[in-house]
C-alpha cells in the first residue's frame, strides 16, 4: 500500500511540474499598448512564440514572425529561461527569460549580458 501511495505522489508531482511548464502556452496580448498578440507553443523540448496579430497595418507582414525561441522550463525556479527574443524591426537578438506573475500576467525579460539592465514586457492571456 505504501508503494502505491509513493507512486501516486510521484506521479502528482511530475504532472504538476508539467502543468506549470505548459501554462505559458496560448495567445498573449502585449500590455499596456495592446498592439501585439504572440502565440506561445511547445516544440519538442522548448517553448517558442510567434506574432499572430498586430494592430499596426504597416507591420502586418510580421504575422508569423518567430519572436521567441529556446525557452526551457525550470521547475525549481518556476520560470522559463535560456531563450532568445528577436526584434523584428532592428534584427537584434537578446537573451530571454519569462515567468508568470501572481496576477496571471506573463513577464518576459529581454537582455544582453546583465539581466538587471534588460527590458521587461508584459502580456495578458487572450482567449
Amino acid at each position: 500500500m505504501l508503494r502505491v501511495f509513493i507512486l501516486l505522489f510521484a506521479f502528482a508531482i511530475c504532472k504538476g511540474n508539467a502543468q506549470d511548464a505548459g501554462t505559458i502556452t496560448g495567445k498573449w496580448l502585449k500590455t499596456p499598448k495592446e498592439d501585439l498578440i504572440i502565440e506561445i507553443y511547445k516544440h519538442e523540448d522548448e517553448y517558442k512564440g510567434k506574432i499572430s496579430w498586430t494592430k499596426d497595418s504597416d507591420t502586418l507582414q510580421l504575422i508569423g514572425f518567430q519572436l521567441l525561441e529556446g525557452l526551457k522550463y525550470d521547475a525549481k525556479r518556476k520560470k522559463w529561461s535560456d531563450g532568445t527574443v528577436h526584434n523584428p524591426k532592428s534584427g537584434a537578438t537578446y537573451n530571454a527569460t519569462a515567468k508568470m506573475r501572481t496576477d496571471g500576467t506573463l513577464e518576459v525579460l529581454a537582455y544582453k549580458g546583465l539581466k538587471f539592465i534588460g527590458k521587461k514586457k508584459y502580456f495578458k492571456r487572450v482567449k
